[in-house]
Formats: C-alpha cells, sequence, structure tokens
C-alpha cells in the first residue's frame, strides 16, 4: 500500500510519522488542490488523520466523489481507532486492517458489518438471465459478498446500482465504453492480484488470457437482438455457423443473444429454427410491410437509391426498442445478413 497522509495537530503528524515509518507513503501538504497533483497508483489510500466529523467534511468537499480513485480511511489523531470512508477495491479492509497493526488502533468498519445489506448477486444473474463462465466460482464470489467482502466489477454495459452508495461497499465498479475492450483488459491485468475475486459483465468476447489472472468470473447478460435477413432456401447447418461466426468476428458473445428478429415470411425456416436452437434464444417475427416502413438510421456506406429495405436492421431496431446498433448488414456470400443491437435501457444489478 502507498497512503496519503494528511493531519493538522503535532499529535496528529506523530500518529502519522509513526504509520509511515513502516509503510510507503508521504504528506499531503495541500488538501485543497491535491487531486489535481497526486499521481495514479493501483496500490495508494488517502488516510486522513483527523476527528471523525472533520474527516467526513473533508472527504465531501475535496475528495468526494469522482475527484479521486483511492479509499479514503480515517484515523483518530491520537492513533487510537480507525475507519473506512470510502471504499474503493477489492482491498479496502486489508489496508485498514495494515495500519491498525502499525499503531494497535481499533478498527470501527469490519467485513461483518457490510454482510447486514450486502446485495444479491446470484438474483440478478438469474433475473436478467445472464450465463456464468463457472458456476462454482459464481456461487463463490456470491457467498463471499454475503459475508461483507468487496469484488471488484468490469464492465462495458450501461449497469444501474440501486443503491450507489451502499451497493459500491461490496463492488468496486470500473466502467468502459462498448469499444474499450482493450481499456478494460488493461484496468484489470494492472489490479488483479492471484488470489482476487473479479466479475466481468459484457457482452462481448474477451482475450483467453484474462482468465488465468486471478478468480475471474464472467457474467453475460441476454442483452443483445440479432435482426437477421435469409432466404427460406437457406442451408440450417450454413445460417448456424455463419451467424455465429459473424457474431464472434464482431467480438459479441454468442452467448449474449437475447433473440433472433426476423420478417413474419422466414420465421418457419429451418434455418431460422437451426439459428434460434444454436444460440439457445427465442424468435421475434414482425410484418414484412411493417419493417419495410421503420425508418432505420442513417448509414453513410450504403446509398439509399439504390438499396432495398434494410430488413435485418429494421428487425433489430423494433425488437431492441431502437437500441445501439453494434453490427450493421454483416454477412457472408450465401445471402445471410445481419444487424446486431444492445436492447435500450440499463442493467439493474441491484435494486
Amino acid at each position: 500500500m502507498y497512503l496519503f497522509c494528511y493531519a493538522r495537530s503535532e499529535r496528529a503528524r506523530k500518529t502519522g510519522d509513526m504509520i509511515l515509518s513502516s509503510a510507503e507513503g508521504e504528506w499531503i501538504t495541500d488538501s485543497e488542490n491535491f487531486v489535481t497533483q497526486v499521481p495514479r497508483r493501483a496500490d495508494g489510500a488517502v488516510l486522513l488523520i483527523l476527528p471523525v466529523e472533520a474527516a467526513v467534511k473533508l472527504l465531501i468537499e475535496r475528495f468526494y466523489p469522482a475527484d479521486i480513485k483511492y479509499p479514503v480511511l480515517f484515523m483518530a489523531p491520537d492513533g487510537s481507532y480507525s475507519g473506512i470512508l470510502r471504499y474503493a477495491g477489492y482491498n479496502t479492509h486489508e489496508i485498514l486492517v495494515k495500519i491498525c497493526n502499525i499503531t494497535g488502533a481499533r478498527k470501527l468498519s469490519t467485513p461483518e458489518d457490510r454482510a447486514d445489506f450486502a446485495p444479491d448477486l446470484m438474483k440478478a444473474v438469474k433475473d436478467h438471465s445472464m450465463t456464468a463462465s463457472d458456476n462454482k466460482l459464481l456461487s463463490d464470489i456470491c457467498d463471499y459478498i454475503k459475508e461483507g467482502g468487496t469484488v471488484d466489477l468490469y464492465t462495458d454495459l450501461e449497469l444501474h446500482l440501486g443503491e450507489p452508495v451502499l451497493d459500491t461497499l461490496s463492488f468496486a465498479p470500473f466502467q468502459f465504453r462498448f469499444n474499450q475492450k482493450k481499456e478494460l483488459g488493461q484496468a484489470y491485468a494492472s489490479l488483479c492480484g492471484e488470489d482476487d475475486y473479479s466479475v466481468f459483465i459484457t457482452c462481448s468476447t474477451l482475450p483467453p488470457s484474462l482468465s488465468d489472472l486471478g478468480k475471474c468470473l464472467k457474467l453475460v447478460p441476454r442483452s443483445v437482438v440479432v435482426g437477421l435477413e435469409l432466404t427460406a432456401r437457406t442451408d440450417p447447418d450454413y445460417a448456424r455457423e455463419t451467424v455465429r461466426k459473424i457474431l464472434v468476428n464482431h467480438e459479441i458473445d454468442p452467448l449474449s443473444v437475447a433473440t433472433i428478429a426476423v420478417s413474419s415470411i422466414t420465421r418457419e425456416s429451418d434455418a431460422v429454427r437451426a439459428v434460434a436452437e444454436d444460440l439457445g434464444c427465442f424468435v421475434t417475427s414482425f410484418d414484412s410491410r411493417l419493417l419495410k416502413a421503420v425508418k432505420v438510421p442513417l448509414n453513410p456506406t450504403y446509398a439509399p437509391s439504390k438499396m432495398g429495405a434494410d430488413i435485418c436492421t429494421a428487425a433489430a431496431c423494433i425488437a431492441s426498442d431502437n437500441g445501439r446498433i453494434l453490427v450493421r448488414r454483416a454477412g457472408g456470400t450465401g445471402g445471410i445478413l445481419l444487424t446486431a443491437s444492445m436492447k435500450k435501457g440499463s442493467l439493474i444489478l441491484t435494486e
């Protein structure tokens, strides 16, 4: 750990010097400009050696909430007790334990306290029909959270926590955009320890190398809609293989597909049934006249005067409630075209 300590009184400074003699760190000399001057460290933490009411006021007015990503702890000026004001990462409580071991301070924050309001991750998995990469690991992480533990949570989806102030005591969220998979992986690789629990909630494929780091659980919600165009005579095996290949090539996890959206004319074709069966999803169909009337988002790579109705995009837009398009009119040489869209709205992880 690397501590950024702040104190006002001589007594508090003596307590801080005792801590810094046994741990890496430095003094904060200017609390007002601290957040613009401090370097980013994965093992950093802020320690306010102040009475608790003063520490809370300083946290709110100087460090809260988005200015700084570090855990924030406080310690009484005489070193008699210490606690956590802001969790940020799975190791926040470990930092508290180390600080208290140096000074002999009494810990005011324990994992057992958080167990009283820990969210139910298993319920969220069932509610959103998520597929877990490892059911045993899912069970272990759920038990760990119920016991008051904190896990890092990585996602490139719109994620909503019902009570962010409390839920972030159990989940340390790292949120990225859908096209930032590389940055997501880099953040995980830099922060993850060998025995640390981490949860990825994503509809994207992830590099296999990430699963070799720590205890990594991937949860895939059924949040993607695939609009599909094909002919009634399309070979079912070819359709199955082609759709799966297109999704993977565009880094979309096939397990994330909630429904195949097609025209009513092709709904009963063997190819559509084969694709739905392979992806484990259901089929949604729309009248062809409705699909042709849909005003799909403009695509600068197509000349409207030279192309027919964009059936697959229209179907995906309707079924996803005009959600964000991930890939448009991708296909092979066999007459199969698909558009993939993300369902509109946030994924509610806790209530």
